[in-house]
């Protein structure tokens, strides 16, 4: 494979000029929008051909490597010259055995533990009908596909799939046609297995970590490489400090305590999981020992997982975060700053409004028509009728929503006449910023639909927070994380809204736009929502409490906004009579 020569291999005379021309590596086919690069070094002197060469060649290479980390794979590509057909038919044995496994975790997800007991019906093993029904479509049109079509139509999908190995594919490697018939198999095999089990024939299926490919061997010795190295080349890390992870947690603990910051049971349950899997990964426990190489071994590890990119960023900067708190308390010299995260693909965060279709939708459910509430537990009992309402018209997050309390809901102080929302960190709350401190009118609909019947219960049983499930909870982290799961299955599953960029979170993008309809200015428009002032303004005024607002005016723009599915809302206090 060329793409491991020296960057002079690349550089070759087209006419008068040299150029630099490479092809795009294989494991990178279909992912960039070209087939190979080549650009003029606008020169005929050979020697300045190459040092233009040299800065072209660093440019390339970061561009791949930020392909690969945005592929969430291993960046590491296994040489495959040595490979043999067997070895390609395990590989494919591997495809087939992914595809299987992949269906049974989708059916074990419903089935109660009665099964394991043999006492529950065979129904309870089937998937849902529009799977069955892509599935013997897909079967229909593999079975007439020729293996040429087949190579050219799946040959994305096979890729995506063995490139979380680490094996590349290219359609000029020798036995690419083979490979692919025996994956057009597999795959006709695997709609076998999922019809026999659709038929009730559940039998014994190898799992895919039971096919010891020749992948396996060579991503380990790769792996142990390239942290021997790392390490060897590291005197820090061969130091150890006497002390573990869970030391720095401890000390994480003590210093976000003693800035008066919240520290949640769910935080420290994801810190204390994040630890175990990665000393269980790494084999290292003393953090003096414990290399930048360690951490990206465990974010490769964790890419070739199920997990999103975001999810396992995250359990990654559980680690790098106790590192630091490390290196804060002197224990170690060094942490791991820049370079340790994938990026996310660009979009994947991106937010929308619901269209005005969307909401009809959404609000016409028997969930606001007729009180009609979920039993289960994610959806935190009356929360799932009123954080949508309250977001939609008030821009409140979730978790802001989530830690309102009895004293947070009432008259505001200097105009009594206008009940608000006051978000505030009092009694231990967490807010993002401090921006997000202010007071939000709330629309007339909801206290007189049974807000106010909420906030009084709360007040008489003596609670912290308005909604049961927090104050039994206790704990705002894990249920904010719950509901979030509850509603994107209500979203997607139940009202069939699959765009990702629509969200919980896009309700405070339609009072943004419901705002602005009425004319609000952006100062306001920053007054209701929490954000800070731009600019050489956040430097002036009051600090400490919400700035002096014209609070009249905002709840006139909060009153005015044309949310008319209001109307058709079965409200709380109105639903018996």
């Amino acid at each position: 494979m060329d793409d491991d020569l020296a960057f002079a291999s690349h550089v070759v005379r087209r006419g008068k000029v040299f150029q630099y021309v490479r092809r795009i590596p294989s494991d990178l086919e279909g992912l960039l929008p070209v087939a190979r690069i080549q650009r003029s070094l606008r020169t005929a002197d050979k020697a300045d051909a190459y040092a233009a060469a040299a800065a072209v060649h660093s440019e390339v290479e970061k561009q791949f490597a930020t392909a690969r980390r945005k592929q969430g794979t291993t960046l590491n590509v296994i040489p495959v010259d040595d490979w043999f057909w067997a070895d390609w038919q395990q590989l494919a044995d591997w495809f087939r055995a992914t595809l299987i496994e992949e269906d049974w975790c989708i059916r074990l997800r419903e089935l109660p533990g009665a099964a394991f007991d043999g006492g529950v019906e065979r129904k309870r093993f089937w998937r849902d009908d529009a799977a069955v029904r892509s599935h013997l479509d897909l079967r229909t049109r593999l079975q007439d596909m020729a293996v040429s079509a087949y190579a050219e139509e799946r040959y994305a999908i096979v890729q995506a799939r063995i490139r979380a190995l680490g094996v590349p594919l290219s359609r000029s490697m020798p036995l690419f046609e083979r490979f692919m018939a025996s994956c057009l198999k597999a795959e006709i095999e695997f709609l076998a297995v999922f019809l026999d089990r659709e038929g009730g024939r559940i039998e014994p299926q190898p799992h895919p970590d039971t096919i010891d490919g020749k992948w396996r061997q060579a991503s380990q010795k790769i792996r142990e490489r390239q942290i021997g190295l790392l390490i060897a080349s590291d005197p820090a890390a061969s130091k150890k400090v006497g002390r573990t992870l869970a030391d720095c947690l401890d000390q994480w603990r003590g210093d976000r305590m003693r800035a008066k910051k919240q520290v949640t049971k769910h935080s420290l349950d994801e810190k204390e999981f994040a630890i175990s899997e990665f000393e269980s990964h790494s084999k290292t426990r003393d953090i003096g020992e414990i290399a930048r190489a360690h951490v990206i071994a465990y974010r490769d590890h964790l890419s070739t997982t199920k997990l999103k990119t975001a999810t396992f960023n995250k359990r990654v900067g559980h680690i790098t975060t106790l590192i630091t708190t490390a290196k804060k308390a002197g224990w170690i010299e060094n942490d791991f700053a820049g370079g340790i995260y994938i990026d996310i693909p660009a979009g994947t965060n991106m937010r929308e409004p619901f269209s005005k279709e969307e909401l009809a939708a959404i609000f016409s459910h028997e969930t606001f028509r007729s009180h009609c509430l979920s039993n289960n537990p994610k959806a935190a009992g009356d929360l799932q009728f009123w954080l949508p309402l309250i977001s939609l018209t008030s821009g409140l997050i979730s978790s802001e929503i989530m830690q309102l309390g009895p004293e947070m809901v009432g008259p505001h102080p200097t105009h009594p006449d206008i009940i608000c929302f006051h978000v505030s960190n009092a009694g231990g709350r967490s807010l993002k910023a401090h921006a997000r401190k202010r007071y939000v009118p709330i629309r007339k609909e909801l206290l007189e639909g049974g807000l106010l019947d909420v906030v009084e219960k709360a007040r008489i049983g003596g609670w912290k927070f308005l909604w049961s499930a927090i104050e039994d909870r206790q704990d705002v982290s894990l249920s904010s994380n719950m509901f979030s799961a509850f509603w994107s299955d209500f979203l997607r599953k139940t009202l069939k809204i699959t765009d990702p960029t629509k969200a919980l979170y896009s309700f405070r993008h339609n009072f943004r736009d419901g705002v602005s309809a009425c004319g609000a200015t952006d100062y306001e428009k920053d007054q209701l929502m929490g954000h800070s002032e731009a600019g050489m303004g956040a430097k002036y005024g009051t600090k400490v409490k919400p700035r002096v607002v014209d609070i009249e005016r905002l709840d006139g723009i909060v009153q005015k906004i044309d949310w008319a599915m209001l109307g058709d809302i079965s409200w709380t206090n109105t639903q018996d009579q």
